[in-house]
Order: structure tokens, then sequence, then C-alpha cells
């Protein structure tokens, strides 16, 4: 596989996520300025509690589905769709009992009301985000990379007219948001699946390469997995609600949604990167200078775009609104969350590769234990600036800990050194962002950083420039050298 067939398929991928990036910069305001950091913060909440309820349905079983989607012959497809959907479907069955049974509790804790409204919208929600994520991994792993992005698209646009519409009829309430959040993924997963109807209506039953036993025993330790990295990633808002209520956590999400236009980048690589990574591992198990160079290019954008955020925060943090002002000093550590999981996301392949999911639980499990003690330490006093700079050094260490595993299984250089140098250059910058205002020291960190991580990576980023492109840079240079 060439660059430019790779680069020309990311981009299939990046046109998508750049577009809900610009419509995130319309959303982010529009939230921040209909909504107060009270309304947001249980907003919020609803986001944390359906992502748990999502990852227990699931069982893994996208993981498996998108493991052994190469190893089947593509008329198998459609069947291991099925296989793979069924138990989930029966899993949320089951959830919905003791959600209804404990939900005037489970309501009352976690948003302060009951209602049967918000009880349906959560049960409807659990059924339609199932769905769904099955629509949205069928359009992936075929590498429709097109049809993938009018996906995103069409969930995002969807989600900000929706907001708009709701609000001119129930005003400034979370319900609201819920509400354009649950119609818009009933939308998208209508497209979704007409797009992949193929998938989804062929009734041809074969036998499969893979039986239903591995899909569980891949999927299911996967399940513990994200349940655990759940609580690692979302202790952060469990310790801020606690130790400071909604508004704080209002404020804090609200950063989230401006770290969201880097994740932009994160998801368009992840999206692209995975079946990709697998289809060429298949094809070449020992290409191990693929991976590192992959690995390198993501490194230098991530950071690249992360050094660039921090440095002009102050000008983003102006769209969200005045109540919203804090969230310039919350960002910074947060720009980590993204960068570090990215380009995680190059180095872990290792583990996938020979099917060594028990280390994920290893390494979710190190990283909960440690986030959960940093915020009980740094949250208190700190407040939401405290839960980001623990939700950084989670973030290294879990970049630490995937990449060391793997490596163990599929040795590969990844240019670590060169990373963990400008890692530590970004810390200096994001904690100085944290704490102090703009100055000159802010400006001298900031380019200092972008000068450091172009030096360090300009020839992994000139090796991986398509041939096309490079011969005409190479024409312009020696029409301006005469």
């Amino acid at each position: 596989m060439s660059n430019n067939t790779l680069f020309k398929r990311f981009m299939e991928y990046a046109v998508g996520s750049g577009i809900v990036l610009l419509l995130g910069f319309v959303s982010s305001p529009i939230n921040t300025r209909l909504f107060t950091p009270e309304e947001f913060g249980k907003f919020s909440l609803f986001q944390l509690i359906t992502n748990i309820i999502s990852t227990i349905i699931l069982l893994g079983l996208e993981q498996s589905f998108a493991r052994f989607f190469y190893e089947e012959q593509e008329s198998n497809r459609p069947k291991l769709l099925r296989e793979s959907i069924k138990i989930p479907l029966l899993a949320c069955t089951l959830v919905t009992v003791p959600i209804v049974i404990f939900s005037e509790f489970l309501l009352g804790t976690f948003f302060s009301t009951y209602s049967i409204e918000l009880l349906i919208l959560i049960l409807l929600n659990n059924y339609i985000f199932l769905f769904s994520k099955f629509a949205f991994l069928v359009v992936r792993m075929q590498q429709r990379g097109k049809s993938y992005s009018t996906l995103q698209i069409s969930q995002k646009l969807s989600t900000v007219l929706f907001t708009i519409l709701f609000f001119t009829v129930m005003n400034n309430n979370f319900i609201v948001l819920i509400y354009a959040t649950v119609i818009a993924n009933i939308m998208v997963t209508i497209i979704g699946i007409f797009i992949g109807r193929k998938f989804w209506l062929d009734k041809i039953d074969t036998q499969l390469k893979t039986n239903r036993k591995e899909l569980v025993f891949y999927g299911f330790p996967l399940m513990f997995t994200f349940l655990i990295t759940w609580l690692f990633q979302s202790g952060d808002r469990i310790f801020i609600t606690y130790f400071h209520g909604y508004e704080e956590l209002g404020v804090y999400a609200a950063a989230f949604s401006i770290v969201s236009l880097i994740s932009a980048v994160q998801v368009a690589f992840t999206t692209f990167w995975v079946p990709v990574a697998f289809e060429k591992y298949e094809q070449n198990p020992n290409d191990n200078v693929f991976f590192e160079n992959i690995s390198r290019l993501v490194a230098f954008v991530m950071l690249f775009i992360g050094i660039i955020l921090i440095i002009f925060k102050d000008i983003i943090v102006l769209i969200l609104g005045e109540e919203y002002r804090q969230v310039s000093y919350i960002m910074p550590f947060l720009i980590f969350m993204p960068i570090m999981y990215t380009v995680s996301e190059t180095t872990v392949m290792g583990i996938n590769f020979k099917k060594k999911s028990k280390y994920h639980i290893r390494i979710a499990v190190a990283c909960a234990i440690f986030n959960i003690i940093s915020n009980i330490v740094l949250v208190p006093t700190l407040a939401a600036k405290g839960s980001a700079i623990s939700t950084a050094i989670s973030y290294i260490l879990f970049f630490t800990l995937r990449t060391i595993y793997s490596k163990r299984f599929y040795p590969t250089n990844y240019g670590l050194k060169k990373f963990y140098l400008s890692t530590i250059g970004l810390i200096i910058f994001a904690f100085y962002a944290s704490f102090k205002d703009f100055n000159v020291t802010f400006v001298i960190l900031g380019l200092a950083n972008l000068i450091l991580v172009i030096v360090l990576y300009v020839n992994d980023v000139v090796n991986f420039i398509p041939e096309k492109l490079k011969t005409k840079i190479q024409k312009r240079i020696a029409i301006l050298r005469r």
C-alpha cells in the first residue's frame, strides 16, 4: 500500500472530521450561551451514564467484529455481523429491567430529579446506540471513507439543529440536549443502516471461520477493559461533581468541548487506522517499518496541533461566553488526552495483532487506580484544573503501558526518545499556561515547543510526503534557487 493510497484513504475520513470540527466551533458557543454551566454539567453526566451502559450491553462484541472481519471471506461478513449483534441485543433488553426498577434512585442520584420522560430517553438511547455502533462499524471496516464522513457530518449537524429547535420550546434545560442527541442518533443510525444495507439485509446462511465462542472470548475481556477505562476516563467528572457540583462540572465539560477540536483529528485517524492496520498485518506481518513511519507521523501531527491550541487558547475560549472564561486554564492539560490516546493507537497494535486482550485490562486497571488517587489528591484544592492535570498524567501512563506491552509481542522502533522529549516540553508549557496569564514567557515557551517538535520530526514528515507532492516541492525549490 503506497503512501499516496494511504493519504487518499485518510483524507476521505479527515474531510468528515474536518467539517465536524467546524460544526464544533458553532455548537460549542451555542451550548455554552444557551445553557448554564449547571445544566451543561447535568448533560455531561447523561453522556457519562449512557457510555457505561453502552459498554456493558456491547460486551466487547463490536471489537470482535472488527478483529475477525478480515479473517472471514467477504461473503461471510454479513453473517459475522449478525452473530456479533445478537448477544448485545439480548444484553440491552436484560439491562433495561434493573434500570426501570431502580430508576427513581438512579435518576435522583445523578440528576437530582426524576421523570418518566428522562427514563424513556435513556432506555431508547441504549438501543439506538447499539445499532448505531454497528452501523458505523460496517461502513468503517469496508473502508468507505466518504460514506463514513457523511454519517459523521449528519450526526453533528442534526444535533446542532435539534438543539436549537428544542431550545425554543423547552428553554434552558439539560433535557433539550438529551432530546437533540437521541433524535440525531436515530436519524444517523437509519442512514448508516441504509448505506450498509447489503450487510444488514443479507440472509445467506454460511459457515463462519470464526465461531461464537471465539467472538465472546475475544470481546468479553475487552468489556471489562472498557469498563475500567470508563472509570479511568470518567473519574474526573465524578469527583468534580462530588467536590464542587454541577456548575464546575459544566465548565470542565466546556473545556472538553474545546479539546474536541483536536479529538476530531483523533477520531479521523483511529477510524481510518484500525482496518488499515489489521489489513496490512494480514498481508505482511513482518513489515514493521510501515507501523514505525505511521507512528512518528501521527506523533508529530498531534503534538503540533496540541501546541497550537494551547498558544491560542485565550482567543478560542472567547467564543464560549463570560460564564466559561475559566476554561482557558483547564484546557492546556486536557490536550494530553487526545494526543496520548491517538499516538498510542499506533503503538498498541502488537497487543491486538497477537490477540492478547488481557493486557488491556492490566493497563486499564493501573491507569484507573492512578487516576482515582490523583483526583482525590488534586480535585478538592484545584477543582477542575486539578482534574485536568490528573487526566494528563494518567494518559501519559496509559500511552507508556500500552507501548511497553505491545513491543513485547511486536518489537517496533517508534522513536520514543523524541516523543518523550517533546512530551516533557509540552508538560512545562501546559503547566505555565494553566497558572499564568498570557505574557512574553508564554510566547517563548510556545515557540520553543513548536521548534523542538519540528526539528525532531522533520525527517519523518519529509519521508512520508507523497512522491508527486515531493516532486512538485523540489521543482518549486529549484525555481526559487535560480
